[in-house]
């Protein structure tokens, strides 16, 4: 399989004979060649050039007249402040939750059998990762040192942090583990083409933009390998443990796909211009008004197109949790 740029149209529906040959035949080898912590230098922001640092298309404060009425300079500062978000989670999802994952496959007694190279392969993407929290810090460091003064801000738990949590607490401590390398695996096969178009508007940084596109280098990998990671630890579960994973899914990817997260921050940025917080909730809570997590939005269609191809949504457990939250799959 090749596992660049793979597109979800392009993933195969595997047969349990080819799962183990997909998941440790090319991986490494292209991590070798590919990797941005060995192809890659340093990446240094020239604050002398123009751009943002965040999309502004996707920051949903600046549709409100109230905060786009303030100038360019709170537009300026509003976008650096998202660019900073998204550095921190970044940092706190890609430690957390990723490398505990790999952990998990590299080290512990696991009721699925995971050989020596897919262990080898999951050390790859620890390196990755933690390459990825040190290029994220970098930057955070250098952006905090060159605008002094920047207000500070604390940060929510991500939503794909607490929809981890939030499900382990309610499962037996059995399935934490499985649970834990399966939703990872989700957030693994999510975003990324997402978010190489997501930064690639014509009016953001340049060096942002070289950043996140050196970012999704590496993701573009990674999506393959926990895509037939995914495929093969679903394939080699016991019933027991796809029965109760399976009910479970439905209410995970809602957690995981919601907004929470960042209506609290955007709630704590707001406040910090309009200086009044009933105020700044009020506005948050406009922008979103009507939202709901629903099979019809892409990210959900993503989500759920990686399940069908891994047959994870052909399970009766799988089928019966989306059922009990209203989703037809």
């Amino acid at each position: 399989m090749n596992m660049i740029n793979l597109r979800l149209d392009e993933l195969p529906n595997d047969t349990a004979e080819n799962l183990q040959k997909n998941l440790t035949y090319t991986y490494q080898e292209v991590w070798e060649r590919r990797s941005s912590i060995r192809t890659r230098p340093s990446k240094l922001i020239d604050f002398t050039k123009m751009g943002y640092f965040f999309p502004e298309s996707k920051q949903p404060l600046l549709l409100h007249p109230e905060i786009i009425n303030k100038g360019e300079d709170i537009k300026y500062e509003i976008l650096l402040q998202s660019f900073k978000k998204y550095l921190i989670d970044i940092i706190t999802l890609e430690i957390k939750m990723i490398d505990s994952a790999c952990r998990m496959i590299i080290e512990d007694d696991l009721p699925v059998y995971y050989d020596d190279q897919v262990k080898l392969n999951a050390n790859t993407v620890m390196i990755d990762e933690y390459y990825h929290v040190y290029i994220a810090r970098s930057m955070l460091h250098q952006i905090n040192q060159h605008f002094l003064g920047l207000k500070s801000f604390s940060y929510p738990i991500s939503d794909a942090s607490h929809a981890v949590y939030k499900l382990q607490s309610s499962l037996d401590k059995e399935y934490c583990k499985m649970f834990h390398i399966i939703a990872v695996c989700i957030f693994e096969t999510t975003l990324v083409r997402e978010l190489i178009d997501f930064f690639n508007a014509e009016d953001i940084h340049p060096c942002i933009k070289h950043y996140v596109n050196d970012h999704m280098n590496d993701e573009a990998k990674h999506y393959g390998f926990f895509y037939d990671l995914l495929c093969y630890t679903w394939n080699n579960l016991s019933e027991d443990f796809k029965n109760v994973i399976g009910q479970c899914l439905a209410e995970f990817i809602k957690l995981y796909l919601h907004i929470d997260s960042d209506k609290l921050f955007y709630q704590k940025l707001c406040e910090s211009y309009v200086e009044d917080k009933d105020k700044s909730i009020q506005i948050v809570n406009d922008l979103y008004k009507g939202f709901v997590i629903s099979p019809d939005i892409p990210i959900v269609k993503n989500v759920m197109n990686v399940l069908k191809k891994s047959n994870i949504t052909s399970h009766n457990a799988t089928k019966s949790g989306f059922a009990k939250i209203g989703w037809n799959i």
